[in-house]
């Protein structure tokens, strides 16, 4: 299946767009998401619901033996891309999180964002390119900030 990637010198704008283009493309066929709520810049205050919601949800998340212990709560979050609240969360963090994964129903990775933006890797297949290109052209951006992973 091909996979995608963002071109070279895209700003941190078209970025957040293809993440958010290309995760709303494939949820129907995604398992789960992994968001880590962590990055190697300092998150936007545009983006401080989302930090502080998922920083909520890795506490609530912590296993029974980290609550027993008192141990702190890892850095990544499960969350459900059938739930529209859940996609939104990692959409809106996915361009700026040191990582971000959907996993899908056969169990290979096809969303992946990483590095604060700079790795992208997207497994499209035929009719999810379609969306996204539209998505991107409803943005007013051009078709080629989507292109192949050589």
């Amino acid at each position: 299946m091909p996979c995608y990637t963002a071109r070279d010198g895209a700003t941190a704008d078209e970025l957040d767009a293809l993440c958010r283009a290309t995760l709303l493309a494939q949820r129907e066929r995604l398992r789960h998401l992994d968001v880590d709520v962590y990055s190697d810049e300092d998150w936007p205050d545009d983006l401080r619901w989302a930090v502080e919601e998922l920083g909520e949800r890795a506490f609530s998340q912590r296993s029974a033996l980290a609550k027993r212990f008192g141990w702190s709560p890892g850095i990544t979050v499960r969350l459900d891309p059938r739930a529209d609240r859940d996609v939104e969360l990692a959409a809106a963090v996915a361009s700026r999180t040191i990582s971000a994964s959907g996993i899908s129903e056969d169990g290979r990775l096809a969303w992946s964002t990483a590095d604060t933006g700079t790795g992208l890797a997207f497994e499209l297949l035929p009719e999810e390119l379609e969306r996204v290109t539209a998505a991107l052209a409803a943005r007013g951006m051009a078709p080629d900030l989507l292109v192949p992973m050589p």
